[in-house]
């Protein structure tokens, strides 16, 4: 089964779990209300907007979905969306898994008989997309709490890909997303064999520790562990009841991966994230059925905004300000109903200081957002919320067909918009804080 056939098995596991990801005909998604766009071919403007002549430049913002607020400028055209793309992302996921979702790390353990702690092993991790080092590392903790001192034989399914470096390279781009069943036999190896530790693995063991000393975890590595042989097996192909132990490991909530996705806009998890739900065919329905966008509002290959190849040309993602801004709709009301702050998933300026937006103004708690940047097809891109007495603006800049000299002028631009904004709305500080997103356990 390939790996984009996640949707249909993620339909069936909320059977077998006893919860089901919200539908079309929910009574939640029929209350989720969409932005009108205003009559007007040339845009609109409730208040005066800055860089309305700057043909560099499309623009809009709404307040509360109230289309009398709404303001905008080359808002329908079609523009690069770059890592803009990654709050399409979080808004998918959102929608079809949840918030709270945890993905659940199946170990299924078999004693070799006559053996001093030697098991035969099954790994099942239903298409978790952060498998790296600090997370194997508390496998194996896991497993030395149930006497496992070593593996014969290891088997791995195709909803299990490792790729270790996750969470310390997110802006690697890679010829295969998720990682192949090879690179993941590769990387498991290094990991799970303690003979092939590194420095790297040792800092990453050190991480590892101090996270549960912190969270008051009992968490105990072995010094030496080794895995024989790994072999790739299709899922329809194991028997799990042969195997009599069975250990859930589940992940952290969803929202904290979306949050070090947009914070550190990492590539590799927006890819996997997007190709798990069924990639780009599966969300040509969702953009149908729910944001009730066509082409000429948003044209999506992959999660990450980085250019898809697959077809032997570049294609790269596209939207308008007004897609943008709908998608925005969806999941400012997606969360509210879920009672998830919209600081958990998005990058708060005010205390996400490691993330990709710089900025010397202070929004105290009033603004979350993500950037997007691309210089091969040019586009340096902002969007977000900024929490005001009124309601919440959403709000969309997108920069493009600029030249490299250009490009530190259009990045004052968007920084200068967002100031805008916020200077010429009474603002609340409405967004909170997620401090600890970095291991995902």
């Amino acid at each position: 089964m390939k790996w984009q056939m996640l949707t249909l098995l993620i339909l069936s596991s909320f059977v077998f779990l006893g919860c089901a990801p919200a539908s079309s005909s929910s009574p939640e998604a029929q209350q989720i209300q969409l932005p009108a766009h205003p009559d007007s071919e040339n845009g609109v403007a409730a208040r005066a907007l800055l860089f309305k002549n700057d043909a560099r430049v499309s623009y809009c913002e709404i307040l509360n979905n109230d289309s009398k607020t709404y303001s905008g400028f080359r808002d329908t055209s079609l523009e690069p969306l770059a890592s803009l793309s990654k709050v399409i992302t979080t808004t998918w996921a959102a929608e079809v898994l949840g918030a709270e979702y945890r993905f659940e790390n199946e170990w299924h353990l078999k004693p070799v008989l006559g053996s001093d702690g030697q098991f035969d092993a099954y790994l099942k991790t239903n298409y978790d997309p952060i498998i790296n080092i600090e997370k194997l590392l508390y496998f194996l903790s896991e497993l030395h709490a149930l006497g496992v001192k070593s593996i014969r034989q290891m088997v791995i399914d195709e909803t299990t890909r490792v790729y270790i470096s996750v969470l310390s390279q997110p802006h690697l781009e890679l010829k295969s997303t998720p990682v192949t069943s090879d690179e993941t036999k590769d990387n498991i190896n290094l990991i799970l064999n303690s003979k092939n530790w590194a420095t790297r693995t040792v800092r990453a063991r050190e991480k590892l520790m101090a996270w549960a000393a912190k969270n008051n975890k009992s968490v105990i590595v072995p010094s030496t562990f080794t895995v024989e042989q790994i072999v790739i097996k299709n899922s329809g192909q194991m028997n799990v009841n042969s195997y009599p132990i069975h250990k859930v490991l589940k992940s952290a909530p969803l929202y904290k991966y979306l949050k070090n996705m947009n914070v550190n806009s990492n590539n590799y998890l927006a890819d996997a994230l997007f190709e798990s739900l069924g990639g780009a065919k599966a969300f040509a329905s969702f953009q149908q059925a729910k944001l009730k966008l066509d082409r000429k509002d948003l044209i999506i290959f992959t999660g990450s905004g980085l250019a898809d190849h697959t077809s032997g040309q570049r294609q790269d993602n596209l939207g308008s300000c007004f897609g943008m801004l709908t998608v925005l709709s969806y999941l400012r009301q997606l969360t509210a109903k879920a009672q998830v702050n919209l600081g958990h998933i998005l990058l708060n300026p005010t205390t996400d200081k490691n993330g990709t937006f710089e900025t010397v103004s202070e929004y105290k708690n009033s603004v979350v957002l993500k950037t997007g940047r691309l210089f091969d097809n040019p586009a340096l891109n902002l969007t977000g919320f900024v929490a005001t007495d009124q309601g919440l603006v959403s709000f969309v800049f997108l920069g493009h067909d600029f030249t490299l000299s250009e490009a530190r002028a259009i990045d004052k631009m968007r920084s200068d918009m967002l100031d805008h904004i916020y200077d010429n709305y009474p603002t609340t500080p409405g967004f909170q804080s997620l401090i600890e997103y970095e291991i995902f356990l």
